[in-house]
């Protein structure tokens, strides 16, 4: 098995290297691991999948969650960002006076609401405001009756009452409720740098939230990787790490796996003898030559 690299973190004094969002590692019990620059190797006692789910509030750039969170989140980190969306539901019953209303409207027309902050994306940047068309008016052309065509999609919908407005820009006041949107948004976001301060964690993000989003919840998957010993350097974040399965670390020697049959522990076993041979002459030749120049 080639050897596997990839990023983690850990703290001083903890045997819990977190690994970077969006890779699954494949490791052995009792493989070896390397870990930033250092030249410790430690051993894999396990690996297990750890899903993380937190709430956050916004601020610009920066989210904030509870609890410290400094080496299970890094730097790279990849997460899917929950908000919650607004969407109208029901109109209940239009404000606008009959004898003020604009005399012209026709079935089938629609009429769209002003105010409120839409929900955008990067594929729709202006975002969807709620859509009423006309159901029912009376001789002159007013408005008696209307139903949702659209119901929109808000962080923060327009207060009740809405004004809406047609094309031509005659204005109705309608009384509006609205309530949690049936479909949700995801956005993605990447971490930059993470901080704690005292009972909660500071993230940067590589760019803001769209505008509007004051809280949410974000969730994200990686793994852990259990150490033999606890970790005796300084503590290291997003890291370059190595795993080496079947071979001794420095000198590459194969080793015997733990499940492996009778034969091929032998044949293992015999590699390896041969090998340490080799490097054994190899250094009684260079010992010769150092005693012989030294004669």
């Amino acid at each position: 098995m080639k050897p596997e690299f990839f990023h983690g973190s850990v703290a001083k004094g903890s045997n819990k290297l977190y690994t970077e969002t969006g890779r699954q590692i494949v490791a052995k019990n009792g493989s070896f691991i390397k870990i930033g620059s250092n030249d410790i190797f430690y051993r894999v006692e396990s690996i297990e999948d750890l899903h993380i789910k937190r709430k956050f509030t916004a601020h610009g750039k920066h989210i904030a969650i509870k609890g410290n969170y400094q080496y299970k989140l890094s730097p790279d980190d990849v997460v899917k960002i929950y908000f919650d969306e607004y969407e109208a539901v029901e109109t209940k019953g239009i404000i606008t006076l009959i004898d003020d209303q604009f005399g012209g409207y026709s079935i089938g027309q629609r009429i769209y609401a002003q105010g409120g902050l839409a929900s955008t994306s990067a594929n729709d940047v202006t975002g969807e405001s709620v859509e009423l068309e006309v159901t029912k008016v009376d001789e002159n052309g007013k408005v008696l009756d209307l139903e949702i065509s659209r119901p929109g999609k808000y962080i923060e919908p327009p207060k009740s009452p809405v004004k809406f407005m047609n094309e031509e820009g005659e204005e109705l006041e309608i009384n509006t409720e609205f309530d949690l949107s049936s479909s949700s948004s995801v956005i993605e976001r990447s971490f930059i740098n993470i901080n704690d301060e005292k009972e909660k964690t500071i993230i940067e993000m590589a760019y803001p939230l769209p505008e509007g989003i004051k809280e949410g919840e974000f969730v994200t998957s990686k793994q852990i990787i259990f150490l033999d010993k606890r970790y005796s350097h300084d503590s290291v974040n997003a890291q370059p790490c190595q795993i080496i399965s079947n071979r001794s670390p420095i000198g590459g020697i194969p080793l015997i796996p733990q499940a492996i049959s009778p034969t091929a522990a032998i044949s293992t076993y015999n590699k390896a003898m041969e090998m340490l041979d080799a490097r054994l002459q190899e250094i009684e030749v260079r010992l010769v030559r150092i005693e012989n120049r030294n004669i």
